[in-house]
């Protein structure tokens, strides 16, 4: 269970650091020096959707920091996570790479991460599973 436990600890404390990175304030500071060339109502609209998806992330990240100390209770959140790696992680950076968003290999190469973090989840949790499935022989009293 320790193995699920830090993969808990490892994808929550991620999670909170991409939540402060997905910050407004700074990533306004940040668009400039990347070459993003946005109008005022479409550099707006673009904090906006970061501010959301950081908020969500930021959730994710404290809930699985909070249930990693019991890991085999939270299974379900573990799940949920797998999933939200494969979708939004994985499946949407192929996406935005397909359709010409931003740097191509650098989004692949984020596909394979979020990829490799839900590979890693899922084998922590069918390892927690099979440990919790473990039946001990019971000692007879003679």
């Amino acid at each position: 269970m320790r193995y699920l436990s830090g993969w808990m600890y490892g994808v929550g404390a991620l999670y909170l650091a991409m939540a402060l990175v997905f910050n407004p304030l700074l990533l306004s500071y940040a668009i400039p020096t990347m070459g993003l060339d946005l109008e005022p109502g479409g550099q707006r609209v673009l904090m906006d959707g970061v501010f959301f998806i950081g908020a969500i992330v930021a959730v994710l990240g404290v809930f699985l920091l909070r249930g990693a100390s019991r890991p085999h209770l939270n299974r379900e959140l573990v799940k949920l996570v797998i999933w939200v790696e494969l979708i939004a992680g994985l499946v949407l950076n192929l996406y935005l790479a397909l359709r010409g968003y931003g740097h191509p290999l650098a989004l692949v190469a984020f596909a394979l991460l979020h990829g490799a973090i839900a590979l890693v989840g899922r084998h922590a949790l069918v390892t927690c599973r099979r440990h919790l499935t473990a039946v001990k022989p019971l000692k007879r009293a003679s």
